[in-house]
């Protein structure tokens, strides 16, 4: 049993994977949830777990949102993971065992899927994250996307056994969900304003990157699908600065 870290999720709407996040993590004393207002039936599979304390409250962007999750956890030792991520059995054991001392950190290595397959192209190499850390030395940066935990030279970085299962895309409609979310939030967070002309070379140009500088065609039509996502997601990011500086001179 792990009695020293608290396991930190952040949900919203995440009924098909949050079984098997939590299935994982049943070697953990204490699951901290919060939940920024599922309503697919998220909430009753949280509430069959004992291991789980759940929480509820509004989304405030990734980082923010994270940062207030773990201030909920009665340890100071955290190992956060995502609503679509499970641990490896080998990781588990990992984290029964390891030594934790002042400075540690946790990085681990992500096996990302899309549509049911393992993607090693279009920039979806396994990845190498920071889960496990003391929020006494270290949190999250308080991006609104692409939040990240903050360390500076002082780290001590641990290599951990094991793996994260990432089921980051399991229907195409999700493609459609998180270009529309990140963008959002992404456009809340920045005010660069470019041309017309330009937003469309930077849509044009992750396509490409996506597809032929990272090998994405390597990946087959999953790789076409992602490249495809990944120009809509820029496309809007850009596009919804714009509007909103053009109605801005309109008003």
């Amino acid at each position: 049993m792990i009695e020293n870290i608290s396991a930190v999720i952040i949900t919203k709407n995440a009924f098909e994977t949050i079984s098997m996040t939590l299935e994982s993590l049943e070697d953990f004393k204490e699951i901290i949830i919060f939940d920024s207002g599922s309503t697919d039936g998220t909430l009753d599979v949280i509430k069959t777990y004992g291991n789980v304390s759940l929480y509820s409250g509004d989304f405030q962007g990734f980082g923010e949102t994270k940062n207030y999750a773990i201030s909920l956890a009665s340890n100071d030792w955290i190992f956060s993971l995502d609503a679509d991520e499970s641990l490896t059995k080998e990781l588990s054991l990992h984290l029964c065992e390891i030594e934790l001392k002042s400075k540690l950190i946790g990085e681990i290595q992500r096996k990302n899927f899309f549509m049911g397959g393992e993607m090693t192209y279009a920039g979806w190499g396994r990845d190498k994250i920071i889960r496990l850390f003391n929020r006494k030395d270290f949190c999250f940066s308080d991006m609104q996307v692409h939040e990240k935990v903050e360390v500076d030279s002082s780290a001590i970085k641990v290599l951990l056994k094991g793996s994260l299962k990432h089921l980051s895309i399991n229907n195409l409609s999700d493609t459609l969900v998180k270009a529309n979310l990140y963008s959002d939030l992404y456009a809340k967070e920045h005010d660069t304003f470019y041309p017309i002309i330009i937003i469309v070379f930077k849509a044009f140009y992750a396509f490409f990157r996506t597809y032929f500088l990272q090998r994405g065609f390597l990946a087959g039509w999953r790789g076409f699908v992602l490249a495809v996502s990944n120009s809509i997601g820029v496309f809007y990011k850009y596009i919804k600065i714009y509007a909103r500086q053009k109605q801005k001179i309109k008003k």
